[in-house]
């Protein structure tokens, strides 16, 4: 949670966690989690002041700025995600978000037509049988998405489908759903597809019986079935861009009290010099201190161990 600065124009925003849907193919075990025990909701006011400050020191060395809104779950359960949208638009050159639209409505869209640039939305399968045993919930209403993504499509807004190919799984849906998006008119500025690779991560959840594909064989197959779903930066206008001076340094010790509960056991969350730290390892308490040394501090994300 929080903002995520990985020296790019593309900020990306991270105002809750925690996800209606439960993937069977989640890579960071949201839903139904056996990991995660904590969920956290960032106050809006204080994270629109943050972005604020962020964009001021990141357009002394870029022109152009991107506020994308996601993370490790679902962005629209967030109470107040279309004041953070609207508001995000009088600061940023582009807004986006990722969804998997169960929560989206009709009447949504057209309230944040001219704020939001484009939505990024997560669609596996187009088979109501598999659509629902992929996010893992039976009440998965599939021609809700269907009709949101219509809806989408016919705004101003623009509308990118981003499905995770789960080998053995969704391969033949793969070929349908892009032909669906470009049947609806997805893409009207940036590309129309966001193919993602089934990955697996160290807390994330691996489907049963799901077959191995690499990186060269998921990317030779896009490209046969069309060139243009191999994407990069520049398609959507990602430029390198001066990253946030490190508030600590990788092996420096500090002293640091704990805050929160972190998102999964063996964690707390701390806070110094401004800065949000996850503290690893550690069987403290709220409210006690502990001697750490910062294990990362890339991409605005600062980790640290207990010692």
């Amino acid at each position: 949670f929080g903002i995520i600065d990985r020296g790019t124009n593309l900020l990306q925003v991270r105002p809750i966690t925690g996800c209606n849907l439960n993937c069977i193919f989640c890579s960071v075990d949201e839903g139904i989690s056996r990991t995660r025990i904590t969920d956290y909701i960032v106050d809006l006011d204080y994270i629109l002041e943050e972005f604020e400050k962020i964009v001021e020191y990141k357009r002394k060395y870029c022109e152009s700025i991107e506020a994308h809104i996601d993370g490790q779950g679902e962005p629209f359960l967030y109470p107040w995600i279309e004041e953070l949208i609207k508001s995000l638009s009088e600061m940023a050159d582009v807004v986006s978000i990722q969804t998997n639209g169960s929560v989206l409505t009709k009447k949504m869209i057209r309230r944040l037509d001219g704020y939001l640039d484009r939505i990024n939305l997560s669609i596996h399968s187009l088979n109501e049988r598999k659509a629902k045993l992929l996010v893992g919930k039976k009440d998965y209403d599939l021609q809700h998405i269907v009709e949101i993504a219509k809806e989408i499509s016919s705004s101003n807004i623009d509308l990118l489908i981003a499905p995770v190919w789960v080998p053995g799984y969704n391969d033949d849906d793969i070929q349908e759903i892009i032909e669906f998006g470009k049947k609806i008119g997805a893409g009207k500025k940036w590309k129309a597809f966001g193919i993602q690779k089934f990955v697996k991560y160290r807390f994330g959840r691996i489907p049963k019986g799901v077959k191995r594909m690499d990186f060269r064989t998921f990317f030779k197959k896009l490209e046969e079935m069309d060139k243009s779903l191999i994407l990069s930066r520049e398609d959507f206008g990602i430029v390198k861009c001066k990253e946030l001076p490190k508030k600590f340094r990788v092996g420096e010790k500090v002293k640091l009290k704990l805050e929160m509960h972190g998102r999964i056991k063996g964690e707390m969350i701390a806070i110094a010099r401004e800065r949000v730290i996850q503290v690893v390892d550690t069987n403290k308490k709220i409210g006690d201190y502990v001697n750490a040394r910062i294990t990362r501090n890339k991409d605005n994300i600062y980790v640290a161990k207990e010692i």
